[in-house]
């Protein structure tokens, strides 16, 4: 089913489909195109919502703060805004730790089931030695800029993070690469590793309270989360299922959208 552009006042959002509601939010580097080609074919029983989080796509950039607290007060208004309050909830890489930031923030909200993709949610994640630099003034703007806030750094990221290129290709990779998109995923990658303690200390402790059934996905050659991290969000959360892809990198997604979308059809209609 083909989804359609619509805006709703800072947020720009793909749309389309019929029956109840489900909010996919993608990660960085990204934007709605992440879940585009999933939305389509859950869109035949989902009204289906996906946004670009606020600088990232179209959507414009923050009026203040751009991390998770700030994303999952946009989305709020969003879901407000189109008057709906009982969804389904998935979010890719960054969008996971968001995704559970709405949850803990707007409990007035009915989640009914939860999709995790390649995502970090534990404080503790191993960051390799290059990488601890975040925590260094000065030095982690100037390497991550040149790692994470240019179009070359991440093409280098876009080629070893991606295992199922005849699916994902750059062509459609680089659609994400939007001058702020490329700024946000600088900042937010920085800001992240800077302080993992105190930026997941509250996502992680979600984890064991989450009390719907949830789906985590994961590529089994993910460079930036092995499979062992989709193992532990697993026996985290109590009603979860674990699937992990073959020939699959981190942009799961995008690499596997038609079984992507087949398995959340399977899951939830079983659940």
């Amino acid at each position: 089913m083909e989804l359609t552009r619509h805006k709703y006042q800072k947020m720009s959002y793909f749309g389309g489909g019929t029956g109840e509601s489900m909010l996919l939010l993608h990660g960085i580097p990204g934007s709605s195109l992440a879940w585009k080609n999933v939305g389509a074919h859950l869109a035949k029983k989902y009204q289906v919502i996906i946004p670009d989080l606020q600088g990232f796509g179209q959507s414009d950039w923050p009026h203040d703060d751009y991390y998770m607290k700030a994303q999952a007060e946009a989305l709020k208004d969003l879901l407000n805004g189109l008057g709906i309050t009982s969804f389904y909830l998935g979010g890719h890489d960054f969008g996971g730790p968001v995704a559970i930031t709405l949850m803990r923030l707007f409990p007035e909200f009915q989640v009914k089931g939860l999709v995790l993709s390649a995502t970090n949610v534990f404080t503790d994640t191993y960051v390799p030695p290059p990488l601890r630099l975040a925590k260094v003034p000065g030095l982690s703007t100037v390497m991550f800029a040149a790692m994470a806030g240019n179009r070359a750094g991440l093409w280098m990221m876009y080629q070893a993070a991606t295992k199922n290129k005849r699916e994902a290709s750059w062509a459609q990779f680089k659609q994400h690469l939007t001058p702020a998109g490329m700024k946000l995923t600088r900042l937010i990658f920085q800001r992240s590793l800077a302080d993992l303690q105190g930026n997941y200390r509250e996502v992680e402790a979600m984890l064991g309270r989450i009390d719907i059934p949830t789906l985590v996905l994961w590529g089994d050659r993910d460079p930036f989360f092995a499979p062992s991290v989709g193992e532990r969000i697993q026996k985290a959360i109590p009603d979860s299922d674990l699937t992990i892809y073959p020939s699959t990198g981190h942009f799961v997604p995008e690499e596997r959208p038609r079984e992507v979308s087949e398995d959340i059809l399977t899951f939830f209609a079983e659940a």
